[in-house]
């Protein structure tokens, strides 16, 4: 990768500079994060709050309220991010949603893994070797975006 594959060029406009294998990394992610989100997989809780532990009732109720609205919005940012993941430059609003929807391939992600706040990524003869780089490049991402959203 370049100095800086993501760069705030213009007040509404990014420029993205993403290696062709990382886009294909990224899109084919994007595929397998809406599938568990579809699926209601349980490596796709973590992008759906728990309110009340201590109450399962009301935790039903703010289930039945959030849960159709928050689906929306996580496959409404996916597709946002599927359609601007070959573009050159992204606009403000591109950007916003490549950030939820990178946010979400980490979350589905690290929970497939067990990955703790604490991880370190293993050698590279171990088991998920692979994943824990592909979580690192999220992490990596998100945080380039957050940068440069804020220059």
């Amino acid at each position: 990768m370049s100095t800086r594959e993501i760069k705030k060029i213009q007040e509404n406009k990014f420029k993205v500079d993403l290696h062709p294998q990382v886009r294909q990394i990224l899109g084919d992610l994007k595929e397998l994060t809406l599938s568990h989100i579809e699926d209601n997989s349980p490596t796709a809780q973590r992008i759906f709050p728990v309110a009340y532990r201590n109450s399962p009732e009301m935790e039903m109720d703010y289930q039945n309220l959030t849960r159709e609205p928050l689906t929306n919005h996580h496959r409404d940012s996916l597709a946002v991010f599927e359609k601007s993941l070959s573009k050159p430059e992204l606009t403000e609003d591109e950007v916003l949603a490549w950030m939820c929807a990178l946010n979400d391939m980490r979350l589905i992600l690290g929970t497939a893994l067990d990955i703790s706040e604490e991880h370190a990524t293993p050698e590279e003869n171990e088991p998920n070797y692979e994943g824990y780089v592909v979580y690192d490049l999220l992490t990596y991402l998100q945080g380039v975006l957050i940068e440069e959203i804020q220059r």
